[in-house]
């Protein structure tokens, strides 16, 4: 194996940026060509001097981990494995439900099972865009109004705050995709975004990090996509015959889905323009700093 060889090993997968590989892989190949020469000059061959100055610096995955868990406070191979396993359980858990209701047997839970993997999955994955503690407090409170919606919508949680018999439905309404499958929640669509578009400038001014800022966009999305997959999978096996306390027959997501799919549109179009606003915003900041300086 020769340095070239071993330092694309050393960074393959390790998840740094493109600078920071570039920075170290120089760094290291100084010190493996000074090692070879040293080698080299003790009267060893060159192939016998690069396998040794490539010994002296170890495993090239044992490296690749430190090097990640230093920069991220977890190694790749633990990102990895969560993201893996999460998506795993994520598919298991639906597969399983489908079983399950075959046998006649299903629930709430049984429901909300892929939902909380598909969270996991989301959170684990976003974690390869922030290596600071406060950005990765900021995304664990991301998906906290998804989580009030779709408890609201399977345990009618605060639906009874105000007295009224289920007249408080504010988070089912905004934030759980399936209240699409009922009338009345297009008026509902611009409010959910604008709230979510409050919750990214608050992330912002809270990160600086605008990928990490943008978050509740790509959870909206991922969670209004993954309602989608997981009633689909439901009404393509078993049709009308399917019944949750979430949705009303076949035609009804059918018809849902036409408000999910214009939904995304909505939030996309919304993502964007937030991103253009703030990479700008950061831009200002940056040669404001530069200025002062």
């Amino acid at each position: 194996m020769d340095i070239q060889s071993y330092l694309d090993q050393v960074f393959k997968k390790s998840f740094l940026s493109k600078r920071e590989r570039s920075d170290l892989a120089e760094e290291m190949a100084t010190h493996l060509h000074s090692s070879k020469e040293h080698h080299i000059n003790e009267g060893c061959t060159e192939e016998q001097a690069t396998t040794k100055a490539i010994a002296s610096f170890g495993d090239p995955i044992s490296i690749r981990t430190k090097l990640t868990q230093e920069t991220y406070g977890l190694s790749s191979k633990l990102i990895l494995q969560f993201i893996i396993m999460s998506l795993i359980l994520y598919f298991s858990s639906l597969f399983a439900g489908l079983v399950l209701h075959y046998y006649d047997v299903h629930n709430r839970v049984i429901e909300l099972l892929p939902v909380a993997f598909i969270t996991i999955c989301a959170l684990s994955s976003a974690l390869l865009l922030t290596r600071k503690n406060t950005d990765r407090w900021c995304l664990l409170s991301v998906p906290i109004l998804f989580g009030l919606g779709y408890l609201q919508a399977y345990l009618g949680l605060f639906k009874n705050m105000f007295g009224g018999l289920d007249s408080f439905t504010l988070f089912e309404n905004l934030f759980f995709s399936g209240a699409y499958d009922f009338s009345g929640r297009n008026s509902f669509m611009l409010i959910g975004g604008l709230i979510l578009a409050v919750q990214t400038l608050i992330l912002f001014v809270i990160s600086k990090n605008i990928y990490i800022s943008l978050m509740p966009f790509a959870f909206s999305i991922l969670y209004t996509v993954s309602h989608m997959v997981i009633f689909g999978s439901y009404y393509l096996f078993f049709g009308d015959h399917f019944s949750s306390s979430v949705t009303n027959g076949y035609n009804v997501f059918a018809a849902g889905n036409i408000q999910r799919l214009s939904d995304i549109g909505v939030k996309l179009g919304m993502c964007l323009i937030l991103f253009l606003t703030l990479s700008s915003v950061k831009k200002l900041i940056f040669k404001s700093k530069l200025q002062a300086g």
